[in-house]
């Protein structure tokens, strides 16, 4: 099948989604409901945008295979059809932890757990993803991490996909997020056509959530999440970025997890359990939702782009912590807002 056939048909499935959104929705009947404490909508918001994800990998995967395109999982490492079906069902626990997350509400630990487990499993048996060093530009010699990389590389997925998950909280804040990734990944010429599929699917979530129509929820955001740092950790293996291209790329999610974390320790409360003090509410209550996605938009793609250009990741990491502390000392720093 011909590339461009294949994009017609991603169109269609994707028009298909877009018409019939609120029929599906109701079918699959899985929706946020407002609870006048995080979650301040006006009404039930469907959580289909995870599933909009999921269909686009899974036709995009399918033609990989089918047609031996080799645009996604032969790139990953993944040659043999007992690799792909192994990796494919990895992708799939994900989503249904998600899932299952949407619907019943996991515990954190038991959640934490599951995805632990399953991230591990998954590099346990692909050794392509383990960070086996840490390579810095500030320091001019790689530190092996010998045993314990293994058990370090599936600690980062799970930090990353808990950052992304506590990260989603307003609209199109992950959206932008993860459209960084692809963006960071095109202008870096690794994983061209698995990238602009995802950029497509998610311009097709972002409407949507733009909409206030559909949000990821946690079976999106864990699949995306999950998918962005694996193929960060083979950008990273293939020697083409370094730890501070990473956290460049992750800025913000990143600083915003582990500031929640001590925080929350700090005065005593779960650092998992959820709350008002992320950077989101900060931003949303002192400036409004179009100004604070203007504040996004410039954080997270201005130093991406300067970066390209300039090559100053150090720097750019040291003026981004400075402003993102700043904004929160300008906004409500540290209270619970109600």
């Amino acid at each position: 099948m011909s590339i461009f056939l294949q994009i017609a048909f991603y169109i269609l499935v994707n028009a298909f989604i877009l018409i019939y959104f609120t029929k599906i929705s109701k079918y699959f009947n899985l929706y946020d409901y407002p609870d006048l404490k995080r979650k301040k909508q006006n009404k039930p918001v469907s959580l289909f945008g995870g599933f909009i994800f999921l269909l686009n990998l899974s036709i995009f995967i399918f033609f990989d295979i089918v047609f031996n395109q080799n645009f996604f999982l032969n790139i990953l490492g993944f040659n043999k059809t007992i690799e792909k079906t192994f990796v494919i069902i990895i992708f799939y626990s994900i989503y249904l932890v998600g899932y299952i997350d949407d619907k019943i509400d996991i515990q954190p630990f038991n959640k934490i757990f599951l995805l632990l487990l399953i991230s591990y499993i998954f590099i346990h048996y692909n050794s392509n993803f383990i960070i086996i060093t840490f390579r810095s530009e500030i320091i001019d010699q790689d530190i092996d991490l010998f045993f314990v990389a293994p058990i370090f590389t599936a600690l980062c997925i799970i930090a990353f996909v808990n950052a992304m998950n506590m990260f989603d909280g307003i609209n199109i804040i992950a959206f932008l997020q993860f459209s960084a990734i692809c963006l960071s990944f095109i202008l870096g010429n690794f994983l061209i056509h698995f990238s602009l599929m995802m950029l497509f699917s998610l311009s097709v979530f972002g409407y949507l959530n733009f909409k206030n129509l559909t949000f990821f929820g946690d079976s999106g955001i864990y699949l995306l999440s999950f998918l962005s740092a694996i193929m960060i950790i083979k950008f990273y293996n293939s020697l083409l970025l370094n730890i501070e291209d990473i956290l460049l790329i992750i800025f913000l999610p990143m600083i915003d997890f582990f500031r929640l974390f001590f925080v929350r320790i700090y005065i005593g409360v779960n650092p998992f359990k959820g709350d008002r003090r992320h950077f989101h509410h900060y931003l949303s209550k002192k400036y409004g939702f179009k100004n604070s996605i203007l504040i996004y938009i410039s954080i997270i793609y201005i130093p991406i782009v300067c970066n390209l250009f300039f090559n100053i990741t150090v720097y750019l990491l040291i003026f981004m912590t400075i402003l993102y502390f700043f904004l929160i000392r300008k906004t409500v720093p540290y209270k619970l807002l109600n």
